[in-house]
């Protein structure tokens, strides 16, 4: 690493010269040595600390360190890949794709954040859009090290809105399940296993033990540009049993008898893997739901129902979590709280059973 002094015709200028990792030589002009020797100590720590930043990078177009950054993610699930390449085309390339990495600030993201909430966009997906641009700025540090800091780290987020989950009790899944008709089956399994639809779908004949009344969750599919998708399970405790309640002993001795073992459990009237949105259309969901007087109800919310009626069944936290197959206890304490509520009542109960004599006598 050196500093050399030139003149030129608007004055003297200073070049700081170093090599990176690779023996490559890179050089920076300044107008003044005292620029110059600020430059070269920031190039010392920097090395010091492992980080090596070619100042050329800068100028390279942030579609061009995406197209990278995806490549190298060979891990993301369909759906995860997809709606990234979503996020990206829709929100984050018109916005930023041609700009040079160094010329993204801190302050045009929050603008653009800030722009997206105010159009309306939920706050779900302004983060979701937001993290693709800090991943792929996130490369450019890390593995390219074009940058020495990520602009998006900072960045301020509208609150989250708070979703009340809708809850059925077995009367109302019941008659949800009879007035959706030939297919309402599908409204008791979920109501009563907790699996996603997506883990519904993807059960084969042989994950379904009949007499050890489990379903073995093993895989599950996703509806990507119009296709079904087989995937895994959401996280590694998505890949369990679950119990089979006795109540749905028929209908899915109905569903597997007489079909190969690596058929779709539950199958269209044709036999082949139901969709989402040809079974909603099919059942009439709509309609159905609003029959029942559950009209903002969501297919997803069976397996809020599924949780609590395992709870008002008697089941803890850690049963729960086991059954709905959530990565961690915390995720199930954080997502069904309030099915616990009851259980501050236990506290006063408690509280009102201390003997406070004792304290009264010595005071």
């Amino acid at each position: 690493m050196a500093i050399k002094r030139r003149e030129t015709n608007d004055g003297a200028r200073y070049d700081v010269q170093w090599r990176l990792p690779d023996r490559s030589k890179r050089k920076k002009t300044f107008r003044t040595e005292r620029e110059a020797r600020q430059f070269e100590a920031k190039l010392v720590t920097d090395s010091a600390a492992g980080v090596r930043v070619d100042p050329r990078g800068g100028k390279i177009a942030l579609r061009d360190v995406y197209q990278s950054w995806l490549a190298s993610r060979p891990d993301l699930s369909a759906k995860v890949r997809r709606g990234y390449e979503d996020n990206w085309r829709l929100r984050i390339e018109p916005q930023f794709g041609s700009w040079p990495i160094g010329k993204i600030d801190h302050q045009s993201i929050q603008q653009w954040v800030n722009a997206m909430s105010a159009s309306g966009l939920g706050p779900r997906t302004v983060r979701w859009t937001h993290s693709v641009l800090k991943m792929t700025l996130d490369r450019a540090i890390e593995e390219d090290q074009l940058l020495g800091k990520n602009a998006a780290a900072r960045t301020n987020f509208p609150p989250m809105r708070h979703v009340a989950h809708i809850y059925l009790t077995a009367a109302e899944v019941a008659a949800l399940a009879q007035v959706c008709g030939a297919q309402g089956d599908v409204v008791l399994i979920l109501a009563y296993t907790g699996l996603r639809f997506g883990e519904l779908i993807g059960l084969n004949v042989e994950d379904v033990d009949m007499g050890a009344r489990r379903v073995r969750v093993r895989r599950s599919m996703t509806q990507v540009g119009g296709k079904l998708v087989e995937g895994n399970p959401k996280s590694d405790a998505g890949r369990r049993s679950v119990p089979i309640p006795e109540r749905l002993m028929p209908a899915l001795k109905a569903r597997l008898d007489a079909r190969p073992a690596s058929a779709p459990a539950i199958a269209s009237p044709r036999g082949s893997r139901l969709s989402l949105e040809n079974w909603k259309r099919a059942v009439n969901w709509r309609k159905s739901v609003t029959e029942i007087g559950r009209a903002a109800l969501r297919v997803h919310d069976l397996r809020h129902t599924y949780a609590s009626l395992s709870r008002r069944a008697g089941a803890d936290l850690r049963l729960l979590q086991k059954a709905m197959g959530h990565a961690s206890i915390t995720v199930t304490a954080h997502t069904y709280a309030d099915l616990f509520d009851d259980e501050l009542d236990h506290i006063a109960t408690a509280l009102d059973s201390l003997d406070d004599t004792s304290r009264a006598a010595g005071s």
